[in-house]
């Protein structure tokens, strides 16, 4: 209290006091400045009220036209006037009810109240914004001398209980004391009158007969035979009474043990009733937060049962949804949305059937509650970041609880990292919360005395999990001061202070064995074990009666569907409020995009005159279509590697909600697909711009955005998996290198080791990455649908096979089966499985002809076998051959005499040459055309496993050749694919195939099954060291 404000308190109690001073009166004024100042000060303002005691019987300078009696008045009033003013704004309601009790204290202490002091003090109460009502309670309070005299509601009788009347108040039965003890609760503010001559203790503090005191949180009203009451008894009656959810919590005989075997809990427990504040402490290691994951739910114990109203939350979860509420001591808050938002859409996700307006009110009416209102608009940032301080974060994360008004919450930590200050207003706002009637458990580390104080039972674990006290705080220290038999044993708190330290148990419970050298060991003098069976010995839980109440519905979560809906809003305002990662994400795509084109915007200049760019004649076109795909991987990934990471704390708590995980996912899903198919968008209309590539190609954009969403949800799988974001990053690069490697661009995939890969088709691993079905599907599409080939692909397609047959295939053909000839008549030698080898080779492609020009060509067919081989068949053979290689050159002439027509109406004129080549620039390019034709490959036709296999012109080959029935193998380039007994065209195959990529890892992120492998090789490397 500042000198001024003492001054005028002073100058109240003259204004009072002016009718007379009694040494009464004075003792009265002393004590209350006994509250505030020391010994030497005392005199001081003793002196001053004197003073003014005296000056207060002048009589003011009267007006002629009221009376002194008036003028009197008025001049006191407008003195109370301006001294409350002062006091208003400096005093809270509870030191202005204490001034109030001084006052009336004073006014009564000669036995006597006159009708001007008995009209002072509602004048004073009504300056100081106390209710009339709490006026005539603390009247009442000070002047009663009986239980009679003291009969109210909100006053607790302490008695011997001999009296049967009925009391309004509550009452507490205490059969060795003498007289009685009244205790008046007012605005959550407690006083306690002591009546009697018993030796009464109030935290150590002799109790004076009839002189009221301030009753503080965390007090114990002891006596020479008296039992110890304690703070919460008190406020457990008083809370009795009202509308209140009744519960009862109890945990029995809770034992815990990890995956490892290792102990983590070792018989535990706990039964309490609403409206407490629990409190557990221990060493680092003893259990704290794994016995609060086993009491909110979140851990199921080994044996054991934790029960609510009799209902065990492990076994029946559904019945206490909503109950119990849950504060980790990280960080649950969306860092780049306002305090406002981050209330109100976890508002939206946990009460489904409200409107968003009433969602929006109870937002506010917790802002109000936390005094956040006036930072409701800013961003919480992180907490290196700072725009609210870690006091407001912290009342911002409780506030998350608040929303669902949960019937138990469980606290982990609320202080750590917290000034004292800010330390203690979390703590008065939990204990608030327990005064109405909320059942609170908190672990807490190295509390101050005001904040142990607040407790009304605190549990202390040992290491390995042992209960060694369950019991009133004020109690723990003189509990083990007793057990070490320790000087002064019966003294918890400070006599002087009322202080306690918390630390005095710490250092019992960890007194270490001193050597004979006089140094401390690291071995305790009473293990953990030997602390367990002292509690077992001492201390006995007592048992509540477990309430048959139905739980309160405190919840309906919004549906599926509307939490999708939540979830992506949520992400997408948090994503949008992050204007560095708004920027780089929309300009990365278009600033590779121009770097990319421009860098291979290639045109030879060499020997050409006026030598401009053209699409058709950039040589480097199938390189920008693989780099589009790789930066398409690397959007993908980058924008979601860290997506599920930096959300695992908050989906930890949403878990404990009962939120779906699908609705969350899916909503990811939903925010990282609208991004990947801005930024491909963005990356194909400046890339085609710059390179003059037609932008009426939607295709194009879908190949990118199929490979940047199968990217998404592989970059989401390892956000998912890892527990560091240095790891996922450092992963990204081998993820993708794979992607470029197997591709089929950097190394052809008949040109790997022979031992991964065979030299025909794709070979497994190269089916296995996105990158090679979206550069197939890009080259495939962009020759031969593009608006100029399709004129002629049908056509290009007729000649080229029949070019095929007529000068690679046939002329094969008979290169082996002159082999044969010359070696038929040795089918029984050495080179008789080469010869049955080459027949069966012969049979079989000469086969696959005849279901072209028809079986009845060729009868002699199933004569080519080692058995029936001979010169005969030899002549039939070549003959066929022959004649076959007449039909595919007719069918050649023929289709290039139809294209030579086409090509010739097609330009018939100057100006349809003009229109003709203009196409051809815009829509074709020769790299690609080359490509997709293999034009440079050295073997045109291989023979592998009993086949000849085509290797030149894959992009007109649609000949399938299925060893089962799902079988899809293909050379790369090939227009169609063969699946499931149908033919596909490419494009949409190889679509379908990264996206059945994509549904397949959506699988595994959805099961964490990528975790779930990380975890079991982690558990069975820990099991291996832990033998070793």
């Amino acid at each position: 209290m500042s000198e001024d404000l003492l001054k005028a308190v002073i100058q109240l109690f003259a204004i009072v006091a002016r009718e007379r001073i009694t040494d009464d009166e004075r003792n009265n004024i002393k004590d209350f400045l006994g509250l505030h100042l020391n010994r030497e000060a005392i005199k001081h303002y003793l002196d001053l009220f004197d003073e003014l005691a005296k000056g207060s019987h002048d009589q003011p300078e009267q007006d002629s036209s009221v009376d002194a009696e008036t003028a009197q008045f008025l001049d006191e009033w407008a003195k109370i006037m301006q001294i409350s003013k002062q006091v208003n704004q400096a005093l809270t309601m509870q030191q202005k009810l204490v001034l109030i009790i001084k006052i009336i204290e004073l006014i009564f202490s000669d036995g006597t109240i006159s009708e001007r002091q008995e009209n002072l003090i509602y004048y004073i109460g009504q300056a100081l914004k106390v209710p009339r009502s709490d006026i005539n309670e603390l009247k009442n309070f000070v002047a009663g001398q009986d239980i009679d005299e003291l009969a109210s509601k909100n006053v607790l009788i302490i008695d011997e209980g001999y009296d049967e009347k009925p009391y309004p108040g509550p009452r507490i039965v205490e059969k060795n004391l003498t007289g009685l003890i009244a205790i008046l609760r007012l605005s959550d503010s407690y006083f306690i009158k002591y009546l009697g001559i018993s030796v009464v203790y109030l935290n150590s503090i002799h109790l004076k007969s009839r002189k009221i005191d301030v009753f503080p949180t965390g007090s114990t009203i002891r006596g020479d035979k008296l039992e110890p009451i304690y703070y919460s008894d008190i406020i457990g009656k008083f809370l009795t009474g009202e509308d209140t959810q009744k519960l009862t919590f109890t945990a029995d005989h809770i034992f815990y043990h990890f995956k490892s075997g290792k102990a983590g809990l070792q018989n535990i427990n706990i039964a309490e009733k609403g409206g407490k504040l629990v409190g557990i402490m221990g060493a680092s290691g003893s259990g704290k937060s794994t016995l609060l994951n086993v009491l909110n739910g979140s851990e199921k114990p080994s044996s054991g049962r934790v029960q609510i109203n009799g209902i065990d939350i492990h076994e029946r979860p559904g019945e206490v949804q909503g109950i119990l509420g849950y504060i980790p001591q990280d960080d649950l808050l969306m860092e780049d949305l306002t305090v406002f938002e981050n209330l109100y859409y976890a508002a939206r996700l946990c009460f489904g059937q409200l409107p968003k307006e009433v969602c929006a009110e109870r937002v506010e009416k917790v802002l109000v509650q936390l005094g956040l209102s006036e930072i409701r608009d800013l961003k919480v940032g992180s907490p290196l970041q700072k725009t609210i301080s870690g006091g407001q974060r912290k009342r911002l994360n409780i506030g998350l609880e608040l929303l669902r008004e949960p019937a138990i919450l469980f606290v982990d930590e609320p202080t750590s990292g917290l000034s004292s200050r800010d330390s203690e207003n979390i703590m008065d706002l939990l204990k608030e919360l327990s005064l109405r009637g909320k059942m609170i458990f908190v672990v807490i580390h190295q509390p101050s005395s005001d904040i142990f104080k607040m407790f009304d039972t605190l549990l202390i674990l040992d290491v390995g999990g042992f209960q060694i006290y369950y019991g009133n705080p004020a109690e723990s220290v003189v509990y083990f001061r007793d057990i070490i038999n320790a000087a002064n044993k019966s003294q918890g708190a400070c006599p002087e202070c009322g202080n306690i330290n918390p630390e005095q148990v710490f250092n019992i419970i960890e007194t270490k064995v001193v050597n004979e050298y006089g140094r401390l060991t690291n071995t305790r003098k009473i293990s953990p074990g030997q602390w367990y069976q002292y509690f077992k010995q001492r201390l006995k839980i007592q048992k509540v009666e477990h309430l048959r109440e139905p739980l309160p519905i405190a919840q309906h979560i919004a549906t599926r569907f509307q939490q999708i809906k939540i979830f992506a809003i949520r992400d997408s305002l948090a994503k949008l409020a992050n204007k560095q990662y708004l920027i780089i994400n929309l300009l990365e795509a278009p600033v590779l995009a121009f770097f990319i084109a421009f860098m291979v915007k290639y045109y030879n200049i060499l020997m050409r005159e006026n030598a401009t760019y053209t699409f058709y004649d950039n040589e480097n076109i199938p390189v920008f279509f693989f780099m589009s795909v790789v930066v398409a991987l690397f959007f993908g990934l980058t924008v979601s590697a860290e997506e599920i990471f930096k959300d695992r704390k908050i989906l930890k708590r949403e878990q404990f909600l009962h939120l779906s995980r699908t609705s969350y996912l899916l909503s990811k899903i939903t925010v990282l697909f609208f991004i990947s198919a801005i930024q491909t968008l963005l990356f194909v209309v400046v890339g085609h711009l710059v390179l003059e590539i037609p932008l009426t190609e939607f295709r194009y954009w879908f190949i990118l955005f199929s490979v940047a969403c199968f990217a998404n949800v592989l970059g989401l799988n390892i956000s998912a998996s890892f527990n560091s974001a240095v790891t996922i990053y450092i992963l990204i690069p081998l993820l993708v290198i794979p992607q470029l490697l197997l591709s089929g661009v950097v190394i052809e995939f008949d040109k790997f080791n022979p031992k991964v890969t065979k030299p025909i088709g794709v070979p497994l691993m190269g089916n296995l990455m996105s990158s090679r079905w979206a550069f197939e599907a890009y080259m495939v599409t962009q020759y031969k649908d593009n608006p100029f080939e399709k004129q002629f692909y049908e056509l290009d397609k007729t000649i080229a096979q029949a070019e095929f047959k007529r000068v690679f295939l046939i002329p094969e053909l008979e290169s082996r089966l002159s082999y044969c000839i010359n070696n038929h008549s040795q089918w029984r030698s050495r080179n008789a499985e080469n010869l049955s080898y080459t027949l069966s080779l012969l049979q079989s492609e000469i086969r696959n002809e005849l279901s072209e020009v028809g079986e009845a060509n060729f009868p002699d067919i199933d004569n080519l076998f080692a058995g029936k081989f001979d010169s005969t068949v030899y002549e039939q053979t070549t003959k066929f051959l022959s004649t076959l290689k007449q039909f595919y050159l007719l069918r050649h002439n023929r289709a290039r005499d139809e294209r030579e027509t086409l090509l010739n109406t097609l330009t018939a004129t100057p100006t349809d040459m003009a229109r003709y080549e203009k196409m051809r620039q815009r829509y074709q390019n020769k790299a690609v055309a080359d490509a997709v034709r293999n034009l440079n490959t050295v073997n045109r036709i291989v023979e592998f496993d009993g086949r000849i296999i085509q290797r030149i012109y894959p992009i007109y080959q649609e000949e399938h050749k299925p060893r089962y029935w799902l079988d899809f193998s293909a050379n790369l380039y090939q227009p169609t694919k063969h699946f499931a007994g149908m033919i596909f065209d490419t494009l949409h195959f190889n679509l379908a195939v990264i996206w059945s990529m994509t549904i397949m890892l959506y699988i595994t992120l959805y099961f964490d099954v990528l975790r779930k492998i990380m975890k079991m090789v982690e558990n069975r490397r820990y099991r291996r060291v832990e033998r070793i």
